[in-house]
């Protein structure tokens, strides 16, 4: 799990992928996840952004439970005005293109900022936004 600009007893937000794979129990997020804790004595925290897709998403009826649970387990950072100012400096800086399909993303990467935490994902398009 790619860490960006996050030294190891930084806390850190997970991305919707890395939830997703951690919903699907994958070794590798897992353990990340396990080390992670071991260090900072905390979950990584998940945005308002990743529970919205966590719970729209087709498959959202299948993983209800373990969603539930994983949301209960992390804290989760909300949309605050903070985050919005820093989403409203990012958005005019993506290209047209890049503003449908990143949207979320750059509302998550705004979130991890406001609230003084690093990022965990696999998506190096997010390192970019």
């Amino acid at each position: 799990m790619p860490i960006i600009n996050a030294p190891s007893d930084t806390p850190l937000v997970i991305d919707t992928d890395i939830f997703s794979h951690l919903r699907n129990r994958q070794k590798y997020v897992e353990e990340n996840i396990r080390n992670h804790f071991s260090n900072t004595k905390q979950f990584p925290a998940i945005t308002a952004i990743t529970v919205f897709e966590a719970i729209s998403n087709e498959q959202a009826d299948i993983f209800r439970q373990r969603i539930n649970e994983l949301i209960q387990k992390h804290q989760v950072l909300s949309l605050n005005q903070r985050a919005s100012e820093i989403a409203a400096f990012i958005f005019p800086r993506l290209s047209k293109s890049n503003r449908h399909k990143h949207w979320r993303d750059m509302f998550i990467i705004s979130i991890a900022l406001a609230h003084n935490f690093g990022l965990a994902t696999q998506n190096k398009r997010d390192a970019e936004l």
